[in-house]
Formats: structure tokens, C-alpha cells, sequence
């Protein structure tokens, strides 16, 4: 309990944090001009110096605002917008905007300021750019300003958006809007880096795999969105490859996603929504990258809501079956749904428009995300590792019980072999010449006979000592399981085994599950038991990933059946055959720990044997005498 408050107060603080950094790099910005706010001439390419030439006729097919419908596919594919404004002469100015996009130029006051691609009126000479750009100029008595632009790639124009105002202004927005997406991409960069390396260490926990993977594309999805800080590293990224990226690298992240919430939450819980959802986005990788964006641009705003309403739904699906699951949840992924809870509440947030910070919540949100889940992964990594520790101290302390078992049974066996034949020999010899005596005595010619009794009296007793010493000499393969018979609860026997367990189980992720009526007893050698227990749960373990061992027993007539099953991989015919014999193995083991359940069990007058094994998994039962 007091670990779980210290990592709500960590994370109120570094929510806190955020909002504070995030306000601090809040900085006023230049008065918005949209490009709605020019006056726009369709389907021309006019430089400033023509656009002073315009005959009035040319003049009034200028508009102010767009004449097209959204969805409509005649829309002018190139246009020239210009816009005269009276600023302060003879001071400096910035104009700044996130994007502009497809092919671009720009002047101001006559001068080419900026160029983005080549603008042509045909679609085979345009080449697309996309990409912030700031310019300064020296304000006179009136400043025009001149775009040309030519769109043959989407479905849809954007209006760009201009920011206007002093150069110390638009310099310091510019600045802080490039330092928040740097830092931001690089935190996700080391939260990437951190699971990355966690995965390293710990190979078979696929799922910071996937976490860093999300982390990594979710870098280059956000440093393709504006103000495309992609291009300050691939400055010759054309526009559709940069359009691309951003929408492949959306899917990317949101698919490793998947994969990770899969591997945290058990991919069974969600085997209809999962194939589902990677339908859904291997369709619309493939749309991405093959399709020309010219036409699946147009279903851009129904394939964003599609996209949208699978995540709400996936989501709720999660909340649902974690829920229904709560008691059974570890602290790592009650963690993993805060930070889903997190982030979805920051995106209502913007939806809503309300909210403690009214700028830059999803930005909050996504570091929160990240933030949450890489601390739930680390405190799971730092479980893991203790469990790892726990579980390499079990296995060799039960590898040295099954050893220990084994020498002493190998030392009575020897030793029981040589009394056995160190007394074998000499009562021979008696029975032997007790015989000849005694027939030497019968040919006498005056037997006596009380003697002759008494001979053939020791040969008898001979024979039946050699019988006794035949005897023991097996009775020492039987006594390798010793101790006295109690009582015992099952149901408590199960549990010792279980915590036993845990930790050996936890390298493959497996649980371990106990079905058992309450009061149901036998008589056993309590320790034997148990260790019999232990080398076929272990055995279990190694055959099955991500599944489940069941202990379970019940009374059958006046035996009880004691059944370790498992969802592993099964055996194959020949180690079926083979299973319980000493020293058989496919893994390069011993083959010690079968063979002993099998000597435990004979020993309590019981027997062994495997119930099934197929694909599905394998079943090995005890039936002992319940022995009351």
C-alpha cells in the first residue's frame, strides 16, 4: 500500500510538472492571417508583377474565401492568393506559418521570399514540399503579400495559417513551438530507449519490445506532423513521402500498441477484437502506401473517425475485461489502464476545449501515457527480475533434494548389495553342510535322530535368512521415501507447492490454479508428496508459455487422484513411453524428477501415469490410497 502511494504522489508530481513546463514555454504569438483572408484567383498562376498588370475583368474573378464545396472534385487544382496590408513602415516583421504545403512560393513586396517545390499548372511538372517557414521584412506604406500554390496530390485544400506580428515575436514563437516538439520527441526517444533496454535484458518479456517499437514510431509520426521537424534531418523529403510517413507511422504505433496491450492483458481476453483491429490496420497501411493520395484523401475525415472509433472501442473492451479480471490484475497493469485512463481523459479534454492547461493536452497527455507505462514496465522488470532470483534459488534447492534422494538411495542400494552377498555366501555354507551332516547321520548305522531334526532345523532357518536378506535388498529400493504417514489437507498441500512455485513458474508467465473441494484429506508422507508436487509443476512449466498449471484432486472410490495439468505443448509418443524411467530425457537434463514421482507414489501404494498429452496440453495423475 505504501509503495502504491508513493507512485501516485511521483506521478501527481510529474503531471504537475508537465502543466508548469508546458505553461512556461507558453509565449505570445503573431496575430493570425488565413489564407481564407486573402483574395484568391482560381486555376492561374500569377506573379506580383502580373497581378499589377490584371485587367479589371481579371481583377473581379478574384474572391475572397473559398467557392468550393468539400467534397467537390472540380476545385481549381493551382491558385494565386494575394493580401495588402498597412503595417507600421519601417519596422521589421515575421511571418511565420507550421505548413505550407503541397508546392509552394512566396513573396513579399515583390521578392521571393520562400519556395517550397516546384508550383506548375500540370501535374506532371509539380513537385511537392512541405514544411514550416519563417521570413522577415521591413514593413513600407502598404506590404503585399503573394502565395502560389498548386495541389494535384490531395483530395482537399488546407488553408494555411500565417502568423504576423513583430520579428522578436514571431522569433521567440518560432523558437519555443521548435524546442516543445524537440523535447517532447526527445523524451519519447529515451522512454523508447528504457524499454528497449529492459527488453534486452529480459528477452522473453516481448511486451517492452512492443512498447519501445510504439515509442519509436510515435517519434516519427510526430516529427512528420507540423512543424515537420523531419525536415531539418531529411530536408529533401518530398511532400507525399512526408504525408506518408505521417499516416504509416500513426498506424505503426497504434499496431505495436495492440501487440503490447495483447501481451499485457492476455491475448485471449480479446481474441474477436484484436483480429479486428489488425485487419483494420493492415488495411489502412496498405491504403497509405500504395493508394494515391489523391484519391483515399477524400475519405481522410471517415477513416479518422473509423481509426477513432476503434480505439474507444478497443479501449473499453480492455477497461471491460480488466475489470471483470480485477482481482486477478497485477500493480504493473493496473498502472498500464491509469495510463490509458490518463491519456484518454487529456483527449477529452481537447475535444471539450476546457481543461487546467488550455493548450498543448494532448502533448500532456501522450508524455503521461508514456511516462505511467514505462514506470508500471520498469516496476514489473524490477518484479520479475526478484522473481527470477526467488526461482534460480528454488531450482537449485529442489535440484539438490532430487540429487540428495538419489545418492541415498544409490548408497542403500550398494550397501544392501554387498551385505547381501557377504551373507548369501557363509549362510549357503551352513545350509550346505547342515544338509550333509545331516544325511551323513542318517546312514549311521544308529541314527540320532534328534540330531538329524536339528540339522535339517538349520538349514531351514538358513534358507529363510537368505530369502529375508533377498528381500531387504528390494525393501532398499522401496525405502528411498521416508518418513512417517500424517494426515494431510490438500488443499493446504497445494498452496505449499503453489508459493513454492511461483517463482520457477514466472520466467515463462505462467499462473498456477488450485481446484479443490475444502476438507478433502489423505494419509502421506507429507514431504515426499510435496516434492513430487514440485517435479511436476516444474516439469509443467517448462513445456507451457503464458499459460496455466491446474492442481487438482478428488476422491475416486477409496483412492484420491492428485492431477497436475498443464496448457503447454504436450509430449510426443516416445517421451510418453519413456516418461517415468530414470535418466530419460529430451532436454539434456537428468531425468531424475518424473522417476521420483513415480518411486513416491509406488511407495505409498499407489501408482502414476499420464491422463493425456496433445497440443493442448498434458495431465499427469497420482492415485494413492486415501489411507484415513
Amino acid at each position: 500500500m505504501k509503495k502504491h502511494l508513493w507512485m501516485l504522489l511521483y506521478l501527481i508530481f510529474a503531471f504537475v510538472l508537465a502543466v508548469m513546463l508546458t505553461r512556461a514555454l507558453e509565449c505570445p504569438t503573431g496575430d493570425i492571417l488565413s489564407e481564407l483572408d486573402f483574395v484568391t484567383y482560381d486555376n492561374v498562376l500569377y506573379s506580383p508583377d502580373e497581378l499589377r498588370r490584371l485587367s479589371p475583368e481579371q481583377q473581379a474573378q478574384g474572391h475572397v474565401g473559398w467557392d468550393y464545396d468539400y467534397y467537390d472534385k472540380e476545385f481549381s487544382r493551382v491558385r494565386t492568393n494575394v493580401i495588402r496590408l498597412r503595417l507600421t513602415p519601417g519596422e521589421t516583421y515575421g511571418l511565420y506559418t507550421e505548413q505550407l504545403t503541397f508546392a509552394s512560393r512566396l513573396w513579399i513586396d515583390g521578392i521571393e521570399v520562400a519556395s517550397l517545390g516546384t508550383v506548375a499548372d500540370d501535374p506532371a511538372g509539380a513537385v511537392y514540399k512541405t514544411g514550416p517557414v519563417a521570413v522577415y521584412f521591413t514593413a513600407g506604406e502598404e506590404n503585399e503579400i503573394v502565395m502560389q500554390r498548386c495541389n494535384f496530390m490531395h483530395a482537399k485544400w488546407n488553408a494555411v495559417r500565417f502568423f504576423l506580428g513583430p520579428q522578436s515575436v514571431i522569433t521567440r514563437q518560432v523558437q519555443t513551438q521548435f524546442f516543445r516538439v524537440t523535447v517532447i520527441l526527445a523524451v519519447l526517444f529515451s522512454f523508447g530507449l528504457v524499454n528497449l533496454g529492459m527488453f534486452v535484458g529480459m528477452p522473453e518479456r516481448r511486451r517492452f519490445l512492443w512498447f519501445s517499437l510504439a515509442s519509436f514510431s510515435s517519434v516519427v509520426h510526430i516529427s512528420a506532423m507540423d512543424p515537420k521537424v523531419i525536415m531539418v534531418l531529411l530536408p529533401d523529403l518530398g511532400g507525399i513521402a512526408s504525408y506518408r510517413t505521417e499516416g504509416i507511422f500513426l498506424i505503426l504505433t497504434v499496431f505495436f500498441l495492440m501487440l503490447f496491450m495483447r501481451d499485457c492483458f492476455e491475448g485471449d481476453l480479446l481474441r474477436w477484437a484484436d483480429p479486428l483491429g489488425f485487419v483494420l490496420m493492415g488495411l489502412l497501411f496498405l491504403i497509405y502506401l500504395f493508394v494515391p493520395t489523391v484519391i483515399y484523401t477524400r475519405w481522410s475525415v471517415e477513416l479518422s473517425v473509423a481509426f477513432s472509433a476503434y480505439g474507444a472501442f478497443y479501449c473499453l473492451v480492455i477497461a471491460a475485461r480488466a475489470f471483470r479480471a480485477r482481482k486477478e490484475l497485477t500493480a504493473a497493469q493496473i498502472y498500464m489502464l491509469g495510463g490509458i485512463g490518463t491519456f484518454a481523459v487529456m483527449a477529452l479534454l481537447v475535444i471539450l476545449h476546457t481543461g487546467p492547461v488550455h493548450t498543448n493536452q494532448m502533448e500532456i497527455g501522450l508524455l503521461l501515457f508514456e511516462l505511467i507505462i514505462t514506470v508500471a514496465l520498469a516496476m514489473e522488470y524490477s518484479e520479475v527480475r526478484q522473481a527470477y532470483v526467488r526461482s534460480s534459488r528454488n531450482v537449485e534447492q529442489l535440484r539438490r533434494m532430487n540429487e540428495s534422494m538419489e545418492q541415498n538411495q544409490e548408497l542403500q542400494e550398494n550397501f544392501m548389495a554387498i551385505m547381501n552377498h557377504e551373507m548369501r555366501t557363509p549362510l549357503t555354507v551352513i545350509a550346505g553342510y547342515a544338509d550333509l551332516s545331516a544325511r551323513q547321520l542318517a546312514e549311521e548305522d544308529e541314527p540320532d535322530e534328534e540330531m538329524i531334526r536339528n540339522l535339517r532345523l538349520v538349514k531351514q532357518e538358513a534358507l529363510r535368512l537368505g530369502r529375508i536378506v533377498e528381500r531387504s535388498d528390494e525393501g532398499a529400493r522401496a525405502s528411498i521415501v521416508s518418513g512417517q504417514k500424517e494426515l494431510t489437507d490438500v488443499r493446504a498441500l497445494f498452496t505449499d507447492a503453489r508459493d513454492f512455485c511461483i517463482p520457477i513458474l514466472e520466467k515463462n508467465e505462467n499462473r498456477i490454479a488450485i481446484d479443490c473441494p475444502e476438507g478433502l484429506s489423505f494419509s502421506c508422507i507429507r514431504d515426499s508428496m510435496l516434492q513430487a508436487l514440485y517435479n511436476m509443476i516444474i516439469n509443467a512449466g517448462r513445456h507451457t508459455k503464458r499459460g496455466t498449471i491446474t492442481l487438482s484432486a478428488r476422491e475416486e472410490g477409496e483412492d484420491i487422484l492428485i492431477s497436475v495439468a498443464d496448457t503447454g505443448t504436450g509430449m510426443d509418443e516416445e517421451t510418453k513411453l519413456h516418461a517415468f524411467e530414470r535418466g530419460y530425457t529430451r532436454d539434456g537434463r537428468r531425468g531424475i524428477g518424473l522417476s521420483l514421482c513415480r518411486e513416491i507414489a509406488e511407495r505409498h501404494g499407489g501408482s502414476i501415469r499420464i491422463e493425456r498429452s496433445d497440443p493442448s496440453g498434458t495431465e499427469i495423475v497420482m492415485e494413492i490410497p486415501l489411507g484415513r
